[in-house]
């Protein structure tokens, strides 16, 4: 029975009295036939998924963007016949862009392995947010729906996701301040990345759980007394922290469940400021504060916005605990983030909510146009989402935050890229100190520039926020790359000297062209820094770039016969009479290494050495028989062969390539021009061909053609 979609239009109703819910009827019935038949892991109809994601964005009064988004964003990676033209098309731009935005890489890199996609799509959704916060909540409830339903992936599976969620997904949900899904974020990945460790905590709760039930009401009645004193007309909720706070608090401190005061919380909500200092006051003239362990975030707010003034008091019993007091909207803002509000247009933040994360989402930009690899951002991103406890005051006064143990680097780089470029000295209350040393809360610190600074390699081991680190790489490998340019440009020019090769007539030629694609490199300079990196021999480079003896004319030949093309004479050892047929899998042409195979009712049939079905036929070695092409020659072009060109986008490609074609008198069958998403021009023929040589001459000509950047034979 598939889900309904009515306790979510009803629920986006109770928020939003103008939600379309047509609209939203709409992305329902496409996601069903988009996923009509599919099913999760789970075995539940597919279209579950979708409309659960859709209702906890509902959940933190998401608008209909993010809804229909949700309702779609898993149709273009599981249907293959839905593309992002089809949403953009039916649901406009800014649907589309969220869907692509949490669609994950598969096949549209050329990536070496899953872990690299996966580290390349958690790039490219955390990426997407900086143009739409929208991308990342869809993503956020996305995940939280998985990790609800994760009994139902295989076993193994189930520390990656979860791993990845506590080391990613929860910390943003953290930096966006949507307190609660963090915390279950946090607590359903705890039981499936520390299975252990998570059954032993539960248990000692459990047998706790009668004591701290007492001990909750107890306190709550007692604390609801000082409100009543002070006239505060407040609510007070009592808790047992949530299982991987306390986890992370026994693994930091190294110590034991016993050892741990504060395992209890208490939360007040009051309607005003003024009425969280007032409770504040009431507690702490009741029971004794711990030392060091009040916070006022309310005068400070933490760097995702959160406001609340935090205490630990030794309370009945001599226990302690903690207690947050809050207004009623502050905790709103804390439990749900900017989606407290929800007061953007087309996902561009509110100026209320802009302030608690346009900070870090500019951040995110500045990564990404600093490059570096997939993996080298998903590192110092985990370096930057961790909370920031360290505060400190610049120069004019102003209050910045930081991890702890930061130092003067990366508070030079949080005031200005360039400042942390020419940073040489540091000032902490006045005193000169060296870069590498440690800042602590309430310091003043002031950096010294010199126009001669520059960053040193070890300042790698100094920093501690992702911003600096990001940028300190950025600014090596850029000089890196200088210095391997300048060593690879000298290398090439001494070995083209040698051999009296020039560039300029290479490129004429198009020897240079073809010789950059032989190697993987996209132009000159990028190949001069892999000659300096070491990577690729300028000689054996430079020996690519001597022209060619010239080639013999090809042999003219009598008009082809398409409808009867002539098969070609094989010599099949053991068996001359045997029926032969050309696979169609890889088609193969004379001059082509083949491998023959007897097939039930085809007779033998011949298959290319290389082709892939004779790996998956090999579990059957006597049905394959030794076969080569005679060397009488059949005379007209009668195998079709089929071509993908990859060219510059600009005009006259396709009429220079089809000559190339003509004067080889190879017959055209087909040919088909497009542009592809980087922009590159397509072209796909077919033609008809005599032998590989004739192919190899067809191909080494189109590849010298100015503009072709690559050329491939396809089996259709």
């Amino acid at each position: 029975m598939l889900p309904r979609i009515d306790r979510v239009l009803e629920k986006v109703k109770t928020y939003n009295p103008s939600s379309d819910e047509r609209l939203l009827q709409k992305a329902y019935l496409f996601s069903a036939l988009a996923h009509e038949g599919q099913l999760r892991y789970t075995g539940e109809p597919y279209l579950v998924h979708p409309v659960a994601v859709t209702d906890i964005l509902a959940d933190l009064k998401a608008d209909d963007t993010a809804l229909v988004a949700g309702l779609l964003h898993d149709v273009v990676e599981d249907n293959h016949s839905v593309s992002l033209e089809d949403i953009q098309k039916r649901f406009g731009r800014d649907v589309a862009h969220i869907v692509d935005g949490v669609t994950k890489i598969e096949d549209q890199v050329p990536l070496a392995s899953r872990q690299e996609r996966e580290w390349a799509s958690l790039r490219k959704v955390i990426l997407a947010m900086v143009d739409d916060i929208r991308v990342i909540l869809v993503k956020l409830a996305d995940r939280l729906h998985n990790l609800r339903t994760l009994d139902g992936l295989p076993p193994d599976r189930r520390p990656v996701k979860a791993l990845e969620t506590l080391q990613i997904y929860a910390p943003i949900a953290y930096r966006l301040g949507l307190g609660r899904m963090k915390t279950e974020l946090e607590d359903l990945s705890f039981r499936h990345a520390y299975p252990e460790e998570y059954a032993a905590l539960s248990e000692a709760l459990q047998n706790r759980r009668s004591y701290s039930q007492d001990f909750i009401q107890e306190t709550s009645a007692e604390i609801q007394a000082i409100l009543d004193a002070n006239k505060v007309r407040g609510e007070v909720f009592g808790r047992v922290k949530h299982l991987y706070s306390i986890f992370l608090k026994l693994r930091r401190q190294e110590i034991s469940l016993e050892q741990v005061y504060d395992y209890m919380a208490f939360r007040v909500l009051v309607p005003s400021v003024k009425d969280c200092y007032a409770v504040l006051g009431g507690i702490h003239g009741k029971w004794i504060p711990v030392p060091g362990r009040f916070k006022d975030f309310v005068a400070l707010p933490k760097e995702n916005h959160y406001r609340s003034l935090h205490t630990s008091v030794v309370g009945p019993h001599g226990q302690p605990f903690e207690i947050q007091i809050r207004t009623f909207q502050m905790h709103e803002e804390a439990e749900n983030g900017i989606a407290a509000h929800w007061q953007y247009k087309e996902g561009k933040l509110s100026q209320e909510d802009e302030a608690a994360t346009t900070h870090w989402l500019r951040q995110l930009l500045e990564w990404r146009q600093d490059g570096g690899t997939d993996k080298d951002f998903l590192q110092d991103l985990r370096v930057d989402l961790f909370p920031k406890e360290v505060y400190v005051f610049t120069p004019r006064g102003e209050v910045l935050s930081f991890p702890r143990g930061a130092t003067p680097i990366d508070f030079a780089f949080a005031i200005h890229s360039e400042v942390g470029h020419r940073c040489v000295g540091a000032k902490i209350n006045g005193k000169l100190v060296p870069l590498k040393t440690p800042m602590k809360s309430g310091d003043r610190v002031e950096i010294v520039t010199s126009p001669q600074g520059r960053p040193s390699r070890d300042w790698l081991k100094a920093a501690v926020t992702g911003r600096a680190l990001s940028k300190i790489k950025a600014w090596l490998n850029a000089q890196e790359k200088a210095r391997a340019l300048e060593i690879g440009k000298a290398a090439l020019d001494r070995e083209l000297k040698r051999l009296k090769v020039g560039i300029k007539e290479s490129q004429e030629s198009g020897l240079l062209q073809e010789a950059l694609k032989k190697v993987s490199v996209s132009d000159l300079d990028a190949l001069y820094a892999e000659i300096g990196y070491g990577k690729i021999s300028a000689r054996v480079f430079a020996r690519r770039l001597v022209p060619p003896s010239p080639e013999p004319a090809a042999p003219s030949a009598p008009a082809a016969q398409p409808e009867t093309p002539r098969e070609p004479t094989l010599m099949v050892r053991g068996a001359a009479d045997l029926l032969t047929t050309l696979a169609r899998c890889c088609k193969p042409i004379r001059g082509d290494d083949v491998v023959g195979f007897i097939s039930r009712g085809r007779g033998l049939v011949i298959h290319r050495a290389d082709c892939p079905n004779v790996s998956r036929l090999k579990y059957n070695p006597d049905r394959f028989m030794e076969v080569r092409w005679s060397e009488k020659e059949t005379g007209a072009a009668g195998h079709e062969v089929h071509l993908a060109i990859q060219t510059e986008d600009k005009t006259g490609m396709v009429a220079a390539i089809t000559q190339i074609v003509a004067d080889a008198k190879a017959p055209l069958r087909h040919l088909e021009a497009s542009v592809n998403d980087k922009g590159e021009g397509v072209i796909r023929l077919a033609v008809l061909i005599r032998d590989k040589s004739h192919l190899s001459a067809i191909q080494t000509r189109i590849a010298r053609i100015p503009g072709v950047l690559g050329l491939r034979r396809v089996n259709r």
